[in-house]
């Protein structure tokens, strides 16, 4: 296939790579000659965070994620962020996120820096992620493809078990209910030592998920039965410090039983179950100038999937089982030059197989990536410049470069950054193997994005804070795979080519008092895409609404506190002459947390879209009105 090269700005990379600042160089004394410590962490860092300052991010920690537990990644980050999160139901059914205006499987999600994005469809179905399984998670907005590789215009998600030595034993346990019918419970367990750590996380859900809405294709209210889901599963991490050594390992086990609940206007009997098994491995070795990580993963995914002509009916009239397994090996050297400057040089092997029942056989894909990066940071300066190439199978992805630059203009107080990037995504396996309409002939979709941020500190003392972060972005997609009607069936093509400029904003005001604090942070998202088909005919880009909002307040004093949630999603169009109305959501939640023994018993109730606002997050999948939760923890 066609390969693109980009000579002026590969040989100004090339040159940044190979061309260190000589300022940082003392006369007369040989930079290798200099001793000099530099900090494990910083060593051993994965590259989507040695990377990351010149680049919007919504970073979670552990205590913020630590009261989600039983919550499904999309159901937290609907609230706390201003992603557009799209779901086709309420309960156990499939979400899938979107950054920018891109398409679900533009966006990448990342298992501690492992793509987890199914190989048939691209996206990821983020129900099936527990917010509260990881101590840190990171929303990546426009992550550039010479850091993350295929699938990243809109950006990513990684999540991370971010798990050191260090003496611990915490944990917690909590039991939650909902007027769905739901029944959630979580747990996790955390023990460790200076050579060794362990955490363990588990959760457990059974819905009946029974509500009542408006099908306006009937005109007439219905109540939802036929929605039942349950979901288990367990997460588990492990690190040994060997001296300058770290073994770890991770293991991701879950399994879904979801009835598809009927659509609007119609009558169905779907159900679907879901499985995955996942597991890494790390080995990392650290010295005072130089780190080298070598890691591995498997992932093996299921799903079943059936339909029955009536309720009744023992025999289905449709059974199809997918099976794909992916295989990860990645090795990477840092070296640092000098305190402020380093070089990394690394490499990733991949293999994936699937076995769909309408490719007619099972598939395999395998690929061969090439990355190298060089940083420099210091006090108030930082800079990067990346480059990456990937062969595959099918297709090579041509050089992938990468710069930006962070600015601290005035420490403490203002802060600029900018980053251009290009970027790919190669076709799924559904676009090239699905029959009818797969197409072997694609091209990887191409283009760039190009951003820049100001993060300023408006006031900030032991008692209060008030900060906005601010990015604007232009994006360009060239050859996009859409798959299109033809005579007789739908065709997978390099079809469109979008342009999308847009504003990522956040403002967060917090104080802090000696009987009470108050936390308030406000989220927008701004977006105008261009869609233009092969023809030179312009279409518009469906479900990408030109809003989002999201704002969260919290209030605590003492035992007791008290949040209100609130998100607006503009009208977006479900095709190219209709539009989804817009609609707001207020969720309130108010609760205690009592000290006991070593812990703190908490007991929180939340009432659930307040206003009971009849919304579609996917056209003709019907959202509950308001609903009541509670929930019952304890923290140790």
């Amino acid at each position: 296939m066609r390969k693109r090269n980009f000579p002026f700005i590969e040989s100004i990379l090339l040159m940044l790579l190979i061309a260190p600042p000589g300022s940082q160089s003392a006369a007369g004394q040989s930079v290798t000659d200099t001793v000099f410590q530099i900090q494990d962490v910083v060593v051993s860092a994965p590259r989507s965070r040695h990377y990351g300052n010149d680049i919007k991010a919504d970073v979670f920690t552990q205590d913020e994620l630590r009261p989600f537990g039983g919550v499904s990644l999309g159901n937290f980050l609907m609230f706390r962020t201003a992603l557009n999160v799209k779901a086709y139901g309420a309960g156990g059914a499939a979400t899938t996120i979107s950054l920018r205006g891109t398409s679900p499987g533009q966006v990448q999600v990342n298992w501690n820096g492992f793509p987890i994005n199914s190989v048939t469809l691209g996206s990821c179905d983020i129900s099936m992620i527990p917010a509260a399984g990881f101590n840190r998670i990171s929303v990546v907005y426009g992550a550039p493809g010479a850091l993350y590789g295929s699938g990243t215009f809109g950006g990513a998600v990684n999540l991370d078990s971010d798990l050191k030595p260090g003496k611990a034993l915490n944990g917690t346990a909590n039991v939650g209910y909902n007027s769905l019918k739901t029944i959630t419970g979580s747990a996790s367990f955390h023990i460790g030592n200076d050579k060794f750590a362990w955490k363990i996380n588990t959760w457990g859900s059974s819905s009946d998920n029974e509500f009542t809405y408006y099908d306006y294709i009937r005109q007439s209210r219905r109540e939802q039965t036929d929605g039942a889901w349950s979901d288990a599963g367990i997460i588990q991490h492990a690190v040994l410090k060997l001296g300058s050594s770290t073994i770890e390992a991770g293991l991701w086990y879950q399994f879904r039983s979801y009835n598809i609940p009927s659509r609007m206007g119609s009558t169905s009997y779907e159900s679907q179950n879901d499985s995955t098994l996942k597991f890494f491995t790390a080995y990392k070795k650290t010295s005072r100038r130089w780190g080298l990580q070598l890691k591995a993963a498997i992932f093996n995914d299921r799903q079943a999937y059936f339909q029955k002509t009536s309720e009744l009916s023992s025999v289905y009239s449709i059974e199809s089982h997918i099976n794909s397994r992916q295989y990860y090996g990645d090795a990477d050297f840092r070296y640092f030059i000098n305190p402020y400057l380093s070089v990394d040089a690394g490499i990733t092997g991949t293999y994936i197989t699937a076995y769909v029942p309408s490719y007619g056989e099972t598939k395999n894909e395998k690929g061969l990536t090439a990355f190298t990066g060089i940083k420099y940071s210091d006090n108030r300066l930082y800079w990067q410049a990346q480059l990456r190439k990937e062969w595959n199978s099918n297709f090579q992805s041509g050089i992938l470069p990468s710069v930006g630059i962070s600015w601290k203009v005035i420490p403490d107080k203002w802060t600029l950054r900018a980053n251009l990037s290009q970027k790919f995504r190669k076709p799924t396996f559904n676009d090239l193997y699905w029959i009818p309409g797969g197409n072997t002939d694609l091209e990887p979709e191409k283009g760039y994005s190009l951003e820049a941020g100001s993060i300023f500190i408006i006031w900030m003392n032991e008692r209060m804070k008030v900060s906005t972060d601010i990015g604007l972005y232009w994006l360009e997609i060239k050859d996009m795979i859409v798959w299109r009607p033809s005579t007789s069936f739908w065709v997978a093509e390099n079809y469109k080519h979008v342009n999308t400029a847009g504003m990522d904003a956040k403002a967060l005001f917090e104080i802090k008092n000696e009987r009470w604090n108050y936390h308030s942070s406000f989220m927008l998202t701004l977006n105008h895409p261009v869609v233009k088909t092969g023809s030179g005919n312009q279409q518009v880009m469906l479900y990408s609404p030109p809003v989002i909002t999201s704002w969260e307040n919290k209030i605590s004093t003492g035992i007791f506190d008290f949040t209100l949630w609130y998100h607006f999603t503009a009208d977006r169009y479900y095709d190219d002459d209709s539009l989804l109305d817009s609609y707001h959501l207020f969720n309130v939640q108010a609760g205690v947390n009592i000290p006991v023994w070593k812990g703190e018993l908490g007991f929180h109730v939340t009432v659930n879209n307040l206003t009971n606002t009849t919304y579609e997050l996917i056209r003709l999948y019907p959202m509950p009105g308001h609903y009541l939760s509670v929930k019952m923890n304890y923290t140790f």
